[in-house]
């Protein structure tokens, strides 16, 4: 599972968790509250018992109806966890992380425009919703709005100066929008909180080889990879950059490593600069 999906399931928990507290018009029942307790502990079959039960004795419980929704996003059965999350909205137009979960299962599902929809009616709601944000910001990017994802993770670190990961993200951005000298500066802020993160190296590295100072680019290549061995873009493109400087023999250990590590484009460099 990577960081994104991951970051939605853990969100997920703390949304449940938190709900009676921030959702006004009715409130927790002693099902939602017993339901919410066996979901925490991971009982699953129980949890949706008991939002039953809330459902039967109201049928306008938002509160179940939503509980509902995320067995089934945690079940992997996202049409049902939408159809769930859809009831509990239909009752209040304000819940706040019912809009988030449903954009969650739309996410997850593969729906990005009707998740990044829902993730931003959630800000709407919650203008401090930080994880709201950095989903809104992630699919921004990935839709192809590089500007607005930058904006998103701005936002985002306003509130959370140390959250390393929206620097991380907002420098990708920059750094495909070819604004290397800022991808620089966010990477080296997220590296300043978090300097152990290989990734922040290996794409800052990147930086520095479009900007053609290979000797910082050879210098975090080198420090990514020995925070993450297998690694194997990592030993070709500092091997491309040891060769720009002249470094021919080192520049062909690292491609043979790139090789021996998977990466395909390795031969080519290796026929080409490497004496047999």
């Amino acid at each position: 599972m990577n960081f994104n999906f991951s970051l939605i399931f853990s969100v997920l928990f703390l949304t449940l968790a938190q709900s009676c507290k921030n959702k006004t018009e009715q409130p927790c029942d002693s099902h939602f509250i017993k339901g919410n307790d066996y979901f925490l502990s991971g009982n699953l079959d129980k949890a949706l018992g008991e939002f039953d039960e809330g459902i039967k004795e109201d049928s306008r419980n938002a509160f179940a109806f939503y509980g509902k929704g995320q067995v089934f996003l945690m079940e992997g059965d996202f049409d049902k966890g939408i159809e769930n999350f859809n009831k509990a909205i239909s009752i209040d137009p304000k819940f706040t992380f019912a809009y988030y979960s449903r954009g969650a299962a739309e996410r997850l599902s593969g729906r990005n425009r009707e998740a990044l929809r829902d993730f931003e009616k959630s800000i709407e709601l919650k203008p401090d919703f930080n994880f709201a944000m950095m989903q809104s910001a992630i699919l921004e990017g990935e839709l192809g709005d590089r500007l607005k994802a930058i904006d998103y993770y701005g936002r985002i670190l306003q509130s959370q100066p140390k959250q390393y990961l929206a620097y991380f993200y907002k420098g990708t951005s920059e750094h495909i929008l070819g604004k290397d000298k800022e991808a620089i500066e966010d990477y080296t802020q997220c590296l300043r909180i978090k300097d152990d993160y290989a990734n922040a190296y290996y794409y800052r590295a990147a930086c520095y080889g479009d900007s053609k100072d290979y000797k910082n680019a050879i210098a975090d290549f080198t420090k990514a990879i020995e925070l993450m061995a297998d690694f194997p873009n990592a030993y070709l493109y500092r091997g491309l950059y040891k060769n720009a400087l002249g470094q021919k023999e080192s520049a062909c250990d690292d491609f043979k490593l790139a090789k021996e590590k998977g990466n395909k484009d390795s031969q080519t460099y290796i026929d080409k600069y490497c004496k047999p």
